[in-house]
């Protein structure tokens, strides 16, 4: 079935190169313009644009996918859907009803619709995900279901592993999705139970509160790994948690091999961190360096 592909977020690329593996190369990615980066502030392309460009796939950049030239141009390509995945902006009425739209979006819905469901997940401790194909309304993530499938992600897993998870089940579920779209056999159907929303992640939700449980320190450390980051300070500089393990009972003592903190409830061991204007070290190299202080008595 012919279709066009939208995404930006490295999620989308994901599932654009497993459905260009899988033969079913779509006909454009669209994504978003290229946006300035860097102290310099130089135009930087979206990793999905390079990726589908190396991969002879053409890309459209719309700095409004449902304008009516964009509109326009998606159209002459003549695809039969559009499918949409993380890819950063509202796609307009106008948009659908010109084109049938499908959206992949990386939970079972109506649990967890909205902008991060996977961080969310994540830092609710959840261990079941999951991706459904959704045919995109007006409402966000409300529109019926035309494939849904569970993913079992490790409990030590952080948001880009799951990711990894659940793009390879997100190519299967649009593949389904389209196959029955092109034979006139899919079924959609409603969405049934309560819904929970997963708002976007704020700048709040990456400082870390050590007086809050371990377990739930680390879950939140795991949902922000490994782009964005759990935000604490350490020896007056701000610093990035990247990896972290929960421990119970007495504190272990801060030695040149061990970085543990005190939590609600037990202790972090921070394994991986990134102090300000440093690079990603592991905790050990973090106190043999900047951090020795710490393990001093």
């Amino acid at each position: 079935m012919r279709f066009a592909f939208a995404g930006t977020a490295p999620f989308a690329e994901l599932v654009l190169e497993g459905l260009i593996a899988a033969d079913a190369a779509p006909l454009a990615v669209v994504t978003n313009p290229d946006r300035p980066r860097g102290r310099r502030g130089t135009p930087q392309p979206p990793a999905i644009k390079l990726a589908a460009l190396e991969r002879g796939v053409p890309v459209l950049q719309p700095q409004h996918v449902s304008a009516p030239e964009a509109v326009a141009e998606l159209l002459a390509l003549a695809p039969e859907v559009f499918v949409v995945c993380a890819y950063g902006q509202i796609v307009g009425q106008r948009l659908l009803d010109a084109l049938p739209t499908v959206v992949v979006h990386p939970s079972l819905v109506p649990h967890w619709r909205g902008a991060a469901p996977v961080e969310r997940a994540l830092m609710a401790g959840e261990t079941e995900l999951g991706v459904t194909i959704l045919k995109m309304t007006a409402g966000v993530d409300e529109g019926p279901v035309g494939d849904a499938r569970l993913v079992h992600v490790p409990a030590d897993a952080d948001a880009g592993r799951a990711y990894e998870l659940l793009a390879t089940v997100a190519v299967e579920g649009v593949l389904a999705v389209l196959d029955g779209m092109a034979a006139g056999t899919l079924a959609w159907r409603e969405q049934e139970g309560a819904a929970t929303y997963a708002a976007k992640i704020t700048p709040q939700d990456r400082l870390i509160d050590w007086t809050r449980p371990a377990q739930t320190i680390v879950d939140q450390v795991r949902a922000l790994a490994p782009a964005v980051g759990a935000v604490t300070h350490l020896l007056g500089r701000r610093t990035l948690i990247w990896r972290a393990a929960a421990g119970s009972g007495q504190l272990p003592a801060v030695s040149r091999e061990r970085l543990a903190l005190p939590a609600g409830d037990g202790w972090v061991d921070v394994l991986e961190l990134q102090q300000e204007g440093r690079s990603r070290m592991t905790a050990v190299e973090f106190l043999r360096g900047a951090g020795r202080a710490l393990a001093e008595p």
